[in-house]
């Protein structure tokens, strides 16, 4: 039986490319492939992360439904600005405010046609918005909006008044946040004993913008029959006896005070449980592009047979209140009052490790303060945004706090070597500065993986694979680590043992980000299979157009496979950046011989210079 149709007010949010028709009469099958891309890994994350539903996919469009007109915009300056930092397809989108019909997945309703009209009104990397919606975020955006007058609709009979916002979308501060510091301050004026101390903490949680509110384990509380006692553990199933049970630690929610702390929390659970040797934890990536999803769903996207969910019923420090669910069902975990940050990451962690019967770490003697720990948490915010700047000034405070905070030195020198959009030129000099900066640090899975990356850039490719190897047997669920040794283990020329650890990295981080697809290129052209390295070149680059070392790939299979003219305009950029054959060696770092002469002898025919 049909499901009945239902009525409801949302936020209808339509989005179109630019241009789309010009851009397919020039290059069809490019222009598609963009446009797939940009949604997977744009827009439906965007979408998801603010409590959005995408109805349906309409060829260079997309028609979601938001709980708020707040959500709708906040999703729409995330597209936006993601479009305009990765140099993708440029995009319009309208949003409207009123009642739609849902019915067999599909929404109908006159507020469609307005949302669709007022998408075709928005100027190009912006917004434009309905009367209705318009009055919902009014005097709530630091931005004047322009206004656009009355425009008709087809089948309507009073025209439309619409409300633009153009690039100034990018920089939109988070809408939900500002409500959220509101509560806080509304709640400190009038309990100051129990909430002053912690307000600072919470105000530098709220500069995480990039982990966007979304639903972590709502879902939970409305599964029936699922068992609370953690003595009903299902057993591991038949296929998955041979490997540790896959876990995905989900981000956790609050019950108040700013989203981002709870979830930039569920990322430091996830990394302390990298040396457990008894589970498998998908990585904080992938955590993040299930958020929001029902446990069917994000089990199935992440390949989990276990999934944890949090949630901070009060102030932080008052503890994570978990649950886990599992095939057979459902337990819960109470929350339990902590002394600060770190030892509230310690102890989920425990808690999950104790759930799964595995042994609980002990404490570490040096406590961490926690206003180190919350710049560490805004720095890693401000690099997944690509704002390297801010997050070199935030774990400078980290460290000002804290000069011991192993987490910072690592992250100050991944911004140093910057793998993925870092010019090729001195890749091997900056991997050297890199190591410098660890140098006398404590051995964690960043240093451990700096360090491999400069050995191999400095000829000592038997020690690099040794550290990788050590990183692998003390820190088995670094998802980043199994991904450093299987392009370690490729350019040795042992393929193999490089596509088990690549397929390890994946199992673990099975929604990759671009630095995968961009290290897997050269694996894959190290290892000869030149189409193929062009492929996951060309995925790395619809990610970051600026990664370097995906440009040379696509640009060298190219030539190779004797599309001379394209492979002239793709390495154009590497060209202009003054890159020489020499340098475009030393970067990919191949022992094989036969590998970097192949490399060099095609990238000479796609004009870089230098001698092959």
């Amino acid at each position: 039986m049909p499901d009945k149709p239902q009525r409801r007010l949302a936020a209808i949010f339509v989005l179109d490319v630019s241009g789309f028709s010009r851009m397919m009469a020039e290059d069809e099958a490019g222009t598609l492939n963009q446009v797939l891309a940009q949604q997977q890994n744009l827009i439906a994350p965007a979408v998801r992360a603010h409590q959005g539903r995408i109805v349906k996919l309409m060829g260079d469009g997309v028609l979601a439904v938001f709980p708020s007109v707040i959500s709708a915009v906040e999703a729409a300056a995330q597209i936006q600005a993601g479009a305009a930092r990765g140099r993708h397809l440029k995009l319009r989108i309208g949003i409207n405010l009123g009642e739609v019909i849902i019915a067999q997945g599909d929404v109908y309703g006159d507020d469609v046609n307005i949302a669709a009209r007022l998408e075709a009104l928005a100027p190009v990397g912006g917004v434009a918005l309905s009367a209705a919606a318009y009055g919902q975020v009014r005097n709530r955006i630091p931005y004047k909006f322009e206004d656009l007058g009355l425009h008709e609709v087809k089948n309507l009979p009073e025209p439309v008044q619409a409300y633009a916002l153009g690039e100034e979308l990018t920089s939109l501060p988070s809408l939900s946040q500002a409500a959220a510091q509101a509560r806080i301050q509304r709640t400190a004026q009038a309990k100051p004993s129990q909430t002053r101390s912690w307000r600072p903490v919470l105000t530098a949680a709220a500069a995480c913008a990039v982990l966007a509110a979304a639903g972590g384990g709502w879902w939970l509380a409305g599964l029936p029959g699922l068992p609370r006692s953690q003595q009903d553990r299902p057993p591991p199933s038949a296929e998955t006896a041979q490997l540790p049970p896959l876990i995905a630690v989900l981000p956790f929610t609050a019950a108040a005070g700013p989203p981002e702390l709870a979830q930039a929390l569920s990322g430091e659970v996830i990394r302390s449980l990298s040396a457990a040797p008894g589970l498998a934890v998908v990585a904080p990536d992938s955590s993040l592009a299930a958020a929001g999803l029902p446990p069917e769903r994000a089990a199935q996207l992440l390949g989990a047979q276990y999934l944890v969910s949090g949630h901070l019923p009060g102030d932080p420090l008052q503890g994570i209140r978990l649950r886990i669910h599992g095939a057979s069902g459902q337990a819960g975990l109470p929350a339990r009052r902590q002394a600060g940050l770190p030892e509230l990451v310690s102890a989920a962690a425990a808690d999950i490790l104790s759930y799964f019967g595995q042994p609980v770490p002990a404490a570490p003697a040096v406590r961490v303060p926690d206003q180190a720990m919350m710049q560490l948490l805004v720095a890693r915010s401000k690099l997944a945004e690509g704002r390297n700047g801010a997050a070199g000034l935030a774990l400078q405070q980290a460290l000002l706090l804290d000069p011991s905070l192993a987490e910072a030195q690592v992250l100050q020198a991944g911004l140093e070597l910057d793998f993925l959009t870092g010019p090729l030129a001195s890749l091997p000099q900056r991997a050297a500065r890199a190591a410098e900066r660890l140098e006398g640090a404590p051995e964690t899975a960043g240093t451990l993986r700096v360090r491999a990356v400069a050995a191999q850039f400095d000829g000592r490719p038997a020690a690099a694979l040794d550290l990788a190897g050590k990183l692998a047997q003390a820190y088995p669920n670094d998802a980043d680590g199994h991904l450093l040794r299987a392009w370690l283990l490729h350019l040795a020329g042992e393929g193999p043992a490089a596509e088990a650890a690549y397929a390890t990295a994946l199992r673990l981080n099975p929604v990759p980000p671009p630095l995968y697809h961009n290290l897997r290129a050269a694996m894959l052209f190290s290892a000869g299979q030149e189409d193929a390295a062009m492929a996951s070149a060309l995925q790395a680059l619809e990610q970051e157009p600026q990664a370097q070392l995906a440009q040379a790939v696509h640009c060298a299979g190219l030539a190779g496979a004797g599309r001379f003219k394209e492979a002239g305009g793709t390495c154009a950029g590497l060209q202009a950046a003054g890159l020489t054959l020499d340098e475009a060696a030393g970067a990919f770092a191949f022992s094989a011989e036969g590998a970097r002469q192949r490399l060099r002898s095609s990238l000479s025919l796609a004009g870089l210079p230098g001698r092959p």
